[in-house]
């Protein structure tokens, strides 16, 4: 059985209006976490901007508790990994 492997990053983000475009002042602490466990990776990010099912989005533009669900911009630290079972892996280059 294998071990799990975790690996963090923490940043500061000024958030975004559009692709480049700052959306904060102030940028906030973020944490960013990838994780492998057998053959599964997850990604996390911990922010109070993020949104989204898969936490693909940047809130930050947006007014105070609104969240424009299928609009915004996509959040830069987000990866959404999809999941394979071990029949569907692709064997590495």
């Amino acid at each position: 059985m294998s071990k799990s492997k975790e690996i963090t990053f923490e940043i500061k983000c000024p958030g975004r209006k559009a692709p480049g475009i700052p959306a904060l002042e102030k940028p906030v602490d973020v944490k960013v976490t990838f994780r492998q466990s057998g053959n599964s990776i997850h990604g996390n990010v911990e922010c109070p901007h993020n949104t989204g099912g898969h936490g693909q989005r940047c809130k930050a533009s947006h007014p105070p508790g609104i969240d424009k669900v299928g609009e915004g911009v996509e959040c830069p630290y987000s990866l959404d990994i999809p999941w394979y079972s071990d029949q569907e892996l692709v064997k590495p280059f």
